[in-house]
């Protein structure tokens, strides 16, 4: 029989404040743990990326990204060039968090002992931040996909076109872009009245 997944509940935008006011007080991780959780919390929501692909990226590449609101980087996941893109506000977010960055080719999130020339287990950081928002969000399904998920619900919600979603967050199949587009239940009663 095959199992049923459980639907993960998508981060809101109090939701993402509370997590970094969260992790920021938190005493019971090291402070290098604590700056990496909240430099990928901020990525995940800021930019939709998948966490397999925040690992990958290098100070260069973020400094161009927040240069130019607009990069490339090879998707893990399709072995194929991706685009990121950025908001102004989405800079200003990210300098915030990351400060100061050289520009060079040495990963942007490194582990404590780990080597700023290879990027961290992706498998490991996954379960780091899945055991983390549980934590945080005891009562509800948030997992490291939920950011990226919220951004595609949330941009489906303002009635962007589909096909541009597909294009930003990088889906080959605009059927896969569709499964992520959760209508909250005022979603589909505000479509009703619009005709009903």
């Amino acid at each position: 029989m095959k199992k049923i997944a459980k639907i993960k509940d998508n981060i809101t935008k109090t939701e993402f404040k509370h997590l970094l006011n969260y992790t920021k007080a938190d005493t019971s991780i090291r402070d290098n743990r604590k700056n990496r959780l909240i430099k990928i919390f901020s990525l995940l929501y800021i930019t939709g990326l998948r966490v397999n692909e925040t690992t990958q990226l290098t100070n260069k590449i973020l400094l161009e990204l927040m240069k130019e609101k607009t990069t490339k980087i090879i998707a893990h996941k399709q072995k194929m060039e991706k685009l990121i893109f950025i908001t102004g506000d989405g800079v200003k977010q990210l300098k915030n968090v990351f400060g100061e960055i050289e520009e060079n080719d040495n990963f942007l999130l490194t582990s404590e002992r780990g080597s700023k020339k290879s990027p961290l287990a992706i498998n490991s950081v996954i379960r780091d931040i899945n055991t983390y928002l549980k934590k945080v969000f005891p009562n509800k399904n948030i997992t490291s996909h939920s950011f990226r998920q919220s951004l595609i619900t949330e941009l489906a919600q303002k009635n962007i076109n589909t096909k541009v979603i597909q294009t930003l967050i990088g889906h080959k199949d605009i059927s896969t872009t569709y499964r992520y587009i959760k209508p909250s239940e005022n979603d589909i009663m505000n479509s009703l009245e619009l005709v009903r």
